[in-house]
């Protein structure tokens, strides 16, 4: 933590020094005999319609500042002005973006100032060159609906598209269902931890956080932005990404899509690891349309997809065949603007969407048989208002939003005892899992600028609450030895949870934030910010974290920025975490079991008063994980249109969750592979039999394991960049990221994920995080060619990821099968390298006046590159590993999908 202290004092001490000295790299005063002149132009949607009321404000070198307002055809006018003297501009205007621009010269030339609609009041920076710079200290990744539509997407999913970032991973296969297939981790973080904005309000799933709580469709986006490093202090409750959505608006002209896109089955490659094709067909088609319901005063947006899908799962063992799993999923929205003046605008938007699924992820599939299919349904209905208002120059942004979500409800096709043998067969289920969460959020946005300083404020409060979570296991699971059963074998262990329960459960959520976006001087900016976050499931009330960022324009002329930043950034504790500790408590009504040596195939009888059970905990003083992040980078216009961007970002994070085995049995060391100790050995060893619920009775325990904030690690990492933007022709960008990685702990909320090998002994713990990929190269192209013909690519190049080797026994004897094998640490195997090229060919017909009719054909992993996320990770108990050891595993979650052909059109209007 030193360390860290003496970086910080470091970054604060350059800051001050580059603040204190900039002041005299540039004088700027008005050159004898030069006449003043004018600078005037016109305000403008999107559309072309004129945007009236526009607060406009001009600032000179020495920071004097003149302020004017557009009129009612959107014009506006500055006086008096020293010629050849650039000037910086600012543009609020309501419901639009805050606009600046750089290096405006008072030659009378009419400027042409097109603002676009977002929610989020976020800034965007216009050059007068061809080739923009980010001028901003963050790192961000922002798509428009021309890259969202246009890009290869064979599955159409929003979250999905911030892998085009390298900083952006999914932990999952990229072909995943429903909401646990944006399982994405940015800089190497948990996927939990990432966060999710529906037009500036919360869309974190709070419990699982394995994703956004509601579905929209593509084409009901207007902006998607990945947010990645060194943020503003409007952002938070993340240390590694935030991900940002702004849907689309009605305008005065009428305007939408009709679209429908075909997967067809025969054509398909095989899934990985699959020995013959399976069926694999998907249809998705729906419109949306916008435009007014009284011109110049209120505006409508509707939007409407739907999706059916047949996808063959692949049962590798032990006798290859498949699962034929069924999908449909709806999703919907409504969007009304009502602009009352000039000074007052009202959105109302209302969203929906529903899926069922009879083998969501290839819950069948690989090792899982059939017979342990169930039935999932994801939905989730929501609401927002959001009222904007601009008075005394001051821009006043006001949210209120509810949702309504079932982001786990799921129920066995057949419910039967299940028999799991690694890296062979796992055979039944009876787990029912009934989950409603609701959410609250009441925000406040306000925004002014004051000569050089652009000052923004706000804050939030969300209530977050499960009002029905139904949890059961009647029937419990036995556990072999990995591999193939042998004659007259016995089950290691058998698990089962005890009674029935229905979880109520929830939290309460509090941030403000500051910030000052500062021109020091005409070439230097600051963002000098500060947030603070309370969240009631945590004891931690210091959630304090300041933030700074330096932008430099090195020479004046626009061509090289040279970029800094450093903050502190907070974490959320996830909700699962509170409904284990309900679930697994001492006071729970259900109660999990594990019996050793147990009687087969007649389970045993548990739940004496003899039997030890696992309990979870969490530690009353609990904190917020939080990570320290510092950056610096620059970016460089080169000839030709072409721009280099060169960042490297440190990230230390500390108190991360980790659980601790508050009863784990004394540790126990091998010295040579094949070593075991049975349970009652290790059972004779543990601090204590009985444990105590609140109403004072003794219950006996066998692991108690807690939640504690002892985990660390740390993330650094170098990325360069190279884009290129020319016009309407050619748009490229291409990024490298290399990264290294090490934490003490990989730890994703569920019972004993993340443990130790041996409880206690820190030898071998260190490695990299489960997700970790050293090199990560990420190329986005779009080009459009004559005849309207339109060609668009992504190319993914990475390293494996880490694998973790197990030994497929109970070592210790603490009922757990978290123990590496022999002289081995954690995540010391690596999986083959991943590459996938998508690519999609459109074309536009022009029908009448606005109506096209646009054609597309795309593909997806053009080499049919097998794109491995999970291997098999049974190494063995001896010596030399195991022939099932890193073998891939069939599934649509374990494997990026193989080529897949997907055709389709779009009727545009």
């Amino acid at each position: 933590m030193s360390s860290l202290v003496k970086i910080a004092r470091v970054i604060l001490c350059l800051t001050g020094f580059i603040l204190v000295s900039s002041f005299s790299w540039i004088h700027a005063q008005k050159p004898e005999g030069v006449a003043a002149t004018e600078i005037h132009g016109v305000l403008q949607d999107s559309s072309g319609a004129a945007i009236a009321g526009g607060n406009i404000v001009l600032l000179d070198a020495s920071g004097k500042s003149m302020e004017t307002t557009s009129q009612n055809d959107g014009s506006f006018v500055f006086h008096a002005l020293t010629a050849g003297t650039p000037y910086h501009l600012t543009v609020t205007a309501l419901g639009m973006n805050r606009l600046t621009r750089e290096g405006v010269m008072a030659d009378g030339t009419l400027l042409s100032l097109s603002l676009g609609v977002d929610p989020l009041q976020q800034t965007i920076t216009v050059f007068d060159t061809s080739s923009e710079l980010v001028t901003a200290p963050e790192l961000t990744r922002t798509l428009d609906p021309t890259e969202l539509t246009q890009l290869p997407s064979t599955n159409r999913n929003l979250a999905q598209f911030a892998m085009v970032d390298p900083r952006a991973r999914n932990t999952v296969g990229s072909g995943s269902d429903g909401r646990s297939s944006t399982r994405l981790t940015i800089n190497n973080q948990s996927f939990r931890f990432t966060q999710y904005e529906l037009d500036g309000s919360t869309d974190s799933d709070f419990i699982l956080s394995n994703g956004p709580q509601q579905n929209v469709s593509i084409s009901a986006i207007g902006e998607f932005k990945l947010l990645t490093n060194e943020y503003l202090a409007q952002y938070g409750r993340s240390s590694g990404g935030v991900i940002l959505l702004s849907t689309r608006s009605g305008t005065d002209q009428f305007h939408g899509e009709a679209f429908g896109y075909v997967r067809p089955s025969g054509i398909q490659a095989a899934p990985p690891v699959s020995t013959f094709h399976v069926p694999n067909s998907k249809q998705q088609w729906g419109s949306t349309i916008g435009g007014p319901v009284q011109r110049g005063k209120t505006y409508f947006l509707a939007s409407y997809e739907q999706q059916h899908q047949e996808r063959g799962a692949f049962i590798q063992s032990p006798v290859p065949g498949f699962f034929d799993g069924i999908q449909n999923s709806y999703m919907g929205l409504v969007r009304l603007d009502r602009k009352w003046s000039d000074r007052e605008f009202t959105t109302v938007r209302l969203n929906g969407d529903f899926l069922k699924s009879n083998n969501l992820n290839d819950i069948v599939g690989g090792f899982v048989q059939a017979n342990a299919a169930r039935t999932d349904i994801q939905q989730s209905a929501a609401g927002q208002i959001t009222q904007r208002s601009l008075f005394g120059g001051w821009l006043n942004d006001f949210r209120i939003s509810y949702s309504n979500s079932l982001p786990l409800w799921y129920t066995p096709l057949a419910a039967s005892i299940q028999i799991v043998r690694p890296s062979y067969s796992t055979t039944g289920g009876s787990a029912v899992e009934h989950l409603r969460a609701q959410a609250w959020q009441a925000a406040e946005t306000i925004s002014k600028t004051f000569g050089t300083h652009a000052i923004t404020a706000g804050g939030d409060y969300i209530h977050q609450y499960t009002d029905y979570n139904f949890i059961s296991t009647p029937l419990g699971t036995y556990t072999f030895a990995a591999g193939a059963p042998t004659p007259n074998q016995q089950p290691l262990k058998y698990t089962q949870t005890v009674g029935a329960q229905v979880l109520q459960y929830g939290q309460e959520i509090v941030s403000a934030f500051a910030e000052d976006e500062w021109k020091a001087t005409q070439r230097l900016k600051a963002n000098l910010g500060v947030r603070y976050d309370y969240q009631s499931n945590s004891s931690g009330v210091a959630n304090v974290q300041p933030r700074l960022g330096l932008a430099w324009d090195a020479f004046g002329n626009g061509n090289t920025l040279v970029r800094a930043g450093a903050g502190l950034f907070y974490d959320q504790i996830y909700g699962q975490l509170q409904r284990n500790a309900l679930n697994l408590g001492p006071n729970s009504s259900a109660a999990s079991y594990t019996i050793s040596n147990p009687s087969y195939p007649t389970p045993p009888i548990v739940g004496g008063a003899a039997d030890r059970r696992d309990i979870m905990l969490l530690n009353p003083d609990l904190k917020n994980p939080y990570t320290m992040e510092v950056s610096t980078g620059i970016e460089q216009r080169l000839p030709k249109g072409w721009v280099l961007q060169v960042d490297a970002v440190f990230m230390g994070s500390r108190h991360q969750l980790m659980l601790d085995n508050l009863n784990a049995p004394a540790p126990f060391i091998r010295t040579a592979a094949g070593q075991t100790r049975t349970t009652a050995a290790a059972n004779a060893t543990r601090p204590y039999l009985f444990y105590p619920r609140s109403d004072g009775t003794q219950i006996a325990v066998a692991n108690v394991e807690q939640v504690d904030n002892v985990g660390n690690a740390r993330n650094t990492s170098g990325e360069v960049q190279l884009s290129r933007h020319v016009g309407r022709l050619f748009q490229f960008q291409a990024a490298y990221l290399l990264s290294s990685n090490i934490t003490n702990v990989f730890f994703t909320g569920g019972n004993s994920t993340g443990t130790p090998s041996v409880w206690n002994v820190k030898t071998g713990e260190s490695g990299p995080s489960d997700y970790f990929q050293r090199h990560r190269f990420v190329a986005t192209g779009i080009l459009n060619l004559p005849a309207a013909v339109r060609l668009t690519g992504v190319t993914v190049a990475a390293s494996g990821l880490p694998v973790n080797p197990l030994s497929g026994v109970d070592n210790d004897g603490d009922g757990i099968l978290a123990d590496r094998a022999f002289g081995v640490s954690r995540n010391s195997f690596r999986g083959p390298v991943q590459a996938q090229t998508d690519l999609a060919l459109t074309r536009t017909f022009h029908i009448w006046q606005k109506l096209n009719i646009e054609s597309r054909a795309e593909v997806s992993n053009v080499l049919n590159h097998g794109n491995y996320v999970k291997l098999t990770t049974t190494y063995g108990n001896g010596i030399k590993p195991a022939n099932t050891f890193m073998i891939p595993t069939a599934g649509i979650s374990n494997s990026d999908p193989a080529r897949q052909f997907q055709f389709g059109a779009r009727l545009l209007f």
